[in-house]
């Protein structure tokens, strides 16, 4: 006897909303871009794939001693206005030169 097996899928919508940008999310660190902060939000219903917060780096200055200068990632770099900031590696070819 041959057994007829019946698959039915059921097709589940997943749908993400808009973002929300969130303005007043305080930056957890000050400096070396050591902290991220939350600028939008959205959320999913049913399963969804891909974040569900953008964020941006916080806290460009260098940081004082004893702290290092700049956190994982990032270099202390000089800007044309001879203005000292933490710049990501990959940028600095680009934007700045070593300090």
């Amino acid at each position: 006897y041959a057994q007829i097996v019946a698959l039915f899928i059921v097709g589940v919508s997943a749908q993400w909303s808009a973002w929300t940008d969130t303005p007043d999310t305080v930056c957890p660190d000050i400096c070396g871009y050591c902290g991220l902060r939350v600028v939008a939000t959205r959320t999913c219903t049913g399963v969804c794939s891909g974040p569900s917060q953008r964020y941006e780096e916080c806290g460009a200055a260098l940081c004082n001693f004893p702290r290092k200068t700049c956190c994982p990632g990032y270099v202390k770099g000089i800007f044309p206005s001879k203005e000292f900031e933490c710049v990501a590696i990959s940028t600095i070819a680009a934007k700045t030169t070593i300090a």
